[in-house]
């Protein structure tokens, strides 16, 4: 969908490893929505393509090449996208993952170094860089929305997701939690927890999604616009919360097909 481009005018968002995937199609919606836009992302090829993108369309937006897990990498990220903009008042988190970090197998069967990896770079980061938002917005005095990419992992329960669904409802908390320590100085904290998502690293394993009722996997655009609603002004009434996107596979409890038992009138001769 296209969003007004006013919507977020005078608005700087940071986009926390935005250089692909669902994080380039948050960038972009926040662009279209008049968002300035700094991309962060491990790899500057990456983040550059996604700023190229968005100034091609008439957008403004920078690239700034970090490591998320790294607090001094960190701090000057930020520092150079309030430099550039002037300020930030949107923070993203969408870094993580875990097909790439670790396979999914069950906990006898972790060890620790892998099981930190993938606290690291889905609960840990966020610490780093909601830490670094916030000593902005503070001392602005304007307010300002965080949005966390959560998961429905982090919702329900699945054999060999402990790490990841640990740390994704440990995201989910700490949303929650952030929300009432900030509402005060009108910072508003969310998450959109997404369910199965077609992004090119998985495109070729997409072949439809029996689990939701909508019957097809979702794209990064459908979690971008979820995003974008949040971060807005349409939003502002809204914080701590948490929004599945997930096509409705949260709600569909996996039963059998039962046998219908025929009604018994109970008042017939």
């Amino acid at each position: 969908m296209s969003w007004h481009p006013d919507l977020l005018a005078d608005q700087a968002a940071v986009v926390a490893g935005g250089g692909r995937g669902i994080g380039a199609a948050i960038a972009r919606a926040l662009a279209s929505a008049g968002a300035a836009v700094c991309v962060i992302d491990v790899e500057t090829d990456r983040a550059s393509e996604v700023v190229d993108t968005i100034t091609s369309a008439g957008g403004q937006a920078i690239a700034i090449q970090a490591e998320l897990r790294d607090p001094r990498q960190v701090e000057s990220a930020f520092d150079n996208a309030v430099t550039s903009f002037g300020g930030v008042n949107v923070l993203v988190n969408v870094a993580g993952g875990m097909h790439a970090y670790a396979p999914w197998r069950r906990l006898a069967d972790w060890d620790e170094d892998a099981w930190d990896e993938i606290l690291d770079r889905n609960l840990r980061y966020v610490f780093l860089t909601t830490r670094a938002m916030l000593r902005h917005l503070l001392v602005a005095g304007t307010g300002g929305s965080v949005v966390n990419i959560a998961s429905i992992s982090g919702e329900t329960s699945a054999p060999n997701h402990t790490a990841y669904g640990a740390a994704k409802a440990g995201l989910t908390n700490l949303t929650r939690t952030l929300a009432v320590e900030y509402g005060p100085d009108q910072i508003r904290f969310n998450a959109v927890a997404p369910g199965s998502v077609a992004t090119p690293a998985v495109a070729d394993r997409v072949h439809g999604n029996s689990a939701a009722p909508l019957q097809r996997w979702a794209t990064p655009e459908d979690i971008a616009n979820a995003v974008v609603f949040l971060a807005s002004p349409l939003a502002s009434y809204v914080t701590g919360q948490t929004l599945l996107v997930d096509g409705g596979a949260s709600a569909n409890f996996p039963l059998t097909t039962p046998t219908p038992i025929p009604l018994v009138n109970e008042e017939a001769p």
